[in-house]
């Protein structure tokens, strides 16, 4: 890992979304360059076949110090871990694309909840169809069998993962099941996750999520794989 220049490097995997990827990634720069914390920058691996994520990366650039990366390889979890060896920063924010922070304190709560002992943090969340009406308040928790399903903290956007050279990645054979997976490794390796219950990130459902496009049959079979990998 290079050398820490900031305290949190916020993470975002990036592609199209059915023609969606350029609008949702201004939605949160802008967000992010408003954010009351200063100390971060901003990494993206972007799995798009045309231009127009990098377009929008560049006109944030007088705003947000940002780092672009093209990643051929295509995958959720591909892309998501190609992010998190590109970050710098001493911690690591994840937001995925179609998600935001809640609002312009949200990186700082989530800094002044950090320090040398904090190996994962989870915070809670909203969730929004539009991006301007919210519902369905999450207060997240752990449970010992949250790799077969049963989420009980939410997606990897409400998460920050200290960075360091023995830091977890997603299973690259995953994606229905690639953040409760996650979770349970965590839990194995770090213990119990700190845990914020304050409202710092707004979770989008849409049609355009990866995961509205995974199979019954691969579902199955990222379950049988989970079971199995925990026995």
């Amino acid at each position: 890992m290079e050398e820490n220049l900031n305290k949190i490097s916020v993470a975002i995997p990036t592609y199209e979304a059915s023609g969606f990827g350029a609008q949702y990634l201004s939605r949160n720069l802008e967000i992010l360059s408003k954010q009351s914390f200063k100390n971060f920058d901003v990494v993206i691996s972007d799995n798009s076949e045309n231009s127009d994520i990098e377009k929008v990366a560049d006109n944030y650039k007088q705003k947000l110090a940002i780092k672009f990366f093209k990643n051929a390889n295509r995958g959720m979890s591909v892309n998501l871990n190609n992010c998190l060896k590109k970050c710098t920063g001493q911690f690591i924010k994840i937001v995925f694309l179609d998600d935001f922070l809640f609002h312009e304190n949200s990186l700082m709560d989530i800094s002044d909840n950090l320090d040398e002992s904090t190996f994962w943090l989870i915070t809670a969340c909203e969730h929004t169809k539009d991006g301007s009406t919210f519902y369905r308040p999450f207060y997240p928790r752990y449970n010992h069998m949250i790799h077969l399903g049963n989420n009980t903290i939410s997606s990897p956007s409400v998460l920050t993962i200290k960075n360091f050279d023995d830091k977890l990645f997603f299973d690259e054979n995953l994606t229905w099941l690639m953040d409760v997976d996650y979770y349970k490794r965590c839990y194995i390796k770090f213990g119990n996750p700190k845990i914020l219950n304050k409202i710092n990130v707004v979770n989008t459902t849409s049609p355009t999520q990866t995961s509205s496009g995974i199979t019954k049959d691969q579902i199955k079979k990222e379950f049988i794989y989970s079971k199995e990998k925990f026995e």
